[in-house]
């Protein structure tokens, strides 16, 4: 589903008439918090609807929804309960909802959000930003960012951890895999499900990763 920003949003034609002023956009009015608002609904009913279509008219039942940005328990039920109203029922159809954890909050409570999601997808840029404290589009402070830091990786070792425990998998969506062969590494070393990488840095991480492994054995 959508995560876009309101600065991101206002920039778009006409969208400056309809989009908050806000201090922080990063931890402002995105992702799930905006699909169940009165001043959003609309639009989200048009990407479920957009789902709907793929789903059911375009027979791609292999396609899986994502929530991006959700704060809490209380919130990603909230999401459910709105894409309901247009048919998208976790389960029917085979369909399986997946979270983000990108915020500690989806880290600490993996085990309470395994119960209303079917799988998580790590976000490491927002997690990192999070977890830090480093505004990620600062470059201030731009030093201080670094997907690789003992901090964020540890929340990465506990979601992994966490969400098979709950018997869900665990992908990752973040830049850093792509730029860091060892961070790639350590997700494998943590048995991540999957990884995903930018196209130009595929073979030459599943070449590493694959001397890492023949080494083990």
């Amino acid at each position: 589903m959508s995560d876009f920003k309101s600065n991101e949003y206002a920039t778009l034609i006409g969208g400056s008439a309809f989009e908050p002023k806000e201090e922080n956009p990063m931890i402002g009015w995105r992702g799930a918090s905006r699909y169940y608002d009165p001043e959003y609904v609309e639009g989200f009913r048009l990407e479920c609807l957009a789902f709907k279509k793929v789903r059911e008219e375009m027979g791609l039942t292999n396609v899986k929804i994502m929530i991006p940005f959700c704060r809490t328990v209380e919130e990603g039920k909230k999401v459910l309960a709105e894409m309901g109203k247009y048919g998208l029922v976790r389960g029917k159809n085979s369909l399986e909802v997946y979270v983000m954890c990108e915020i500690p909050s989806n880290v600490i409570l993996a085990t309470e959000f395994s119960e209303i999601f079917d799988g998580f997808s790590i976000g490491s840029n927002d997690l990192t930003q999070l977890t830090l404290g480093v505004d990620r589009d600062s470059t201030k402070v731009s030093h201080v960012y670094d997907e690789r830091n003992p901090a964020v990786k540890e929340l990465i070792r506990q979601v992994i951890q966490k969400a098979h425990k709950a018997g869900r998998k665990v992908g990752i969506c973040g830049q850093a895999p792509s730029d860091f062969v060892d961070f790639a590494k350590f997700l494998v070393e943590e048995r991540i499900d999957s990884i995903s990488l930018n196209p130009d840095t595929v073979i030459k991480t599943m070449i590493e990763i694959s001397k890492m492994e023949s080494r083990k054995s």
